[in-house]
């Protein structure tokens, strides 16, 4: 598995080098300002009030964020290249494990922030940019939309202005270099954004503004982040297994890198003989056993959760790096009752991938997904349903079809990969069979002793 996993990164995010010398393609540019989250370099002025640590904590749930909000643009326009500037000094490699993504990594360069936002903006413009929207990353509450109306009004002798309510302005946009606005050694008063706007009308530019955002300075905004469906709700990854959990490390490495803070993993290893027990805690990993079953495993990871979102994971599917993101955006609408994912195979070949391809389409017409597209919902709507019924087989159909009736299930455009060895011991065609015989036979009201007995003879 070690191998295979491996093997799919590398296909994913491809060779780790290749971030930092990618060329965007010529058009429009969206620039995001960070700092790797490190406590004590993050936040000062928050810090000072509630400690560097949930200082960076809170930094990094904001970041993330917005790492989110323009990922969602860059996949509504593909042709929209996006740089990620840190600030120097960051990890490169830490940023590229736990932040990598449709963008390109480059250091800020300058003594202060004026200098390294108009080299920036330089930057862009060299590479062929036509449209330019540079934008921070600690903004509590930017929308997408922020960003197509900011694409929209820039140009034609406007430059777009996006105000924090702080003073400050958390976006702005240019279809020429101008370097005026970003003559300043000091940015943070609260006359940044009056300050720029004046600049930018001296310097010829009409200014138009986007909606007034939000950050993230004092423990007054703090609110904020509670109050968001996003950045304000937990998550607990429910992993069951009956193997070694340490088997699973290359998995688990891969999901505490993209995680958020608060959010935890729990692996539930299924013995023939136990009772059920939580083995080791720490603050990212739960270890605990159970009586074997997936649908024991997952109640009993479900009963261990302290996270408002609940994610069940197979051991041999790997989410896509986006996927706490995803989970929570799905999981904050008030129509949704149940989310899941679109179907890959790694390694894949055509008979699978014709499998993977009728996994989909099912999902879309019928709203049937299996286990191995990644389920996940709200803690509250997984109660109502009440858990996993079915202890052995269909136990995630069953709770499908319970979640159904307590709102939409949504499937998340972006692709689970999961291992295809089932259907190549039984054969694509024949594993594929069986295991829609043993859906029907679910569907006309069959009972679970009886499917286990013709599935496993």
């Amino acid at each position: 598995m070690r191998q295979c996993f491996n093997a799919l990164r590398a296909s994913i995010f491809g060779p780790r080098e290749a971030s930092a010398s990618r060329q965007a393609p010529a058009g429009d540019f969206l620039l995001v300002f960070m700092r790797y989250p490190e406590p004590g370099k993050v936040k000062t002025r928050l810090a000072a009030e509630i400690g560097d640590a949930r200082a960076a904590s809170v930094y990094e749930r904001l970041l993330r964020r917005t790492l989110g909000v323009v990922a969602d643009l860059k996949h509504q326009n593909s042709a929209l290249g996006v740089l990620l500037f840190h600030t120097p000094g960051d990890p490169v490699e830490k940023i590229e494990k736990k932040f990598g993504g449709p963008w390109t990594l480059r250091p800020q360069e300058g003594e202060h922030l004026g200098e390294r936002m108009k080299n920036a903006v330089d930057t862009a413009f060299s590479m062929g940019a036509k449209k330019v929207v540079l934008i921070g990353s600690d903004i509590a509450d930017i929308q997408t939309r922020d960003l197509d109306e900011a694409f929209r009004k820039t140009g034609d002798g406007a430059a777009a202005l996006g105000p924090a309510r702080d003073g400050g302005f958390y976006l702005i946009g240019l279809d020429r270099p101008c370097g005026a606005p970003f003559d300043f050694t000091q940015w943070s008063t609260g006359e940044i954004f009056t300050r720029t706007r004046q600049e930018l009308a001296r310097s010829g530019l009409r200014v138009e503004t986007v909606p007034k955002r939000s950050d993230v300075d004092r423990p007054t905004d703090l609110p904020l982040l509670h109050s968001d469906p996003v950045i304000g709700k937990r998550l607990s990854i429910i992993i069951p297994t009956l193997s070694d959990p340490e088997k699973l490390l290359p998995l688990i490495n891969f999901l505490q890198d993209r995680i958020w803070p608060g959010d935890e993993i729990i692996v539930v290893r299924g013995l023939a003989q136990g009772k059920r027990e939580m083995m080791r805690r720490s603050d990212l990993l739960i270890h605990a056993r159970c009586p074997r079953g997936r649908g024991i495993q997952q109640n009993f990871g479900a009963m261990l959760a302290g996270g408002d979102l609940l994610f069940f994971l197979h051991e041999d599917t790997i989410p896509p790096p986006d996927f706490a993101y995803r989970i929570r955006k799905v999981c904050g609408r008030e129509d949704a009752a149940l989310g899941c994912f679109r179907l890959a195979f790694y390694p894949t070949n055509k008979p699978v991938g014709l499998v993977a391809k009728w996994a989909n389409l099912r999902t879309s017409l019928f709203k049937l997904p299996y286990g191995d597209q990644g389920l996940f919902c709200r803690r509250d709507i997984f109660e109502k349903a009440g858990g996993f019924c079915h202890k052995y087989l269909l136990e995630d159909v069953d709770l499908v079809k319970r979640c159904r009736k307590l709102g939409k299930l949504v499937m998340v455009p972006r692709e689970v990969y999961s291992s295809p060895d089932r259907y190549l011991r039984k054969g694509p065609l024949a594993a594929s069979l069986q295991n829609h015989m043993i859906m029907l036979l679910y569907l006309l009201g069959i009972g679970e002793k009886e499917l286990y007995g013709i599935y496993y003879r």
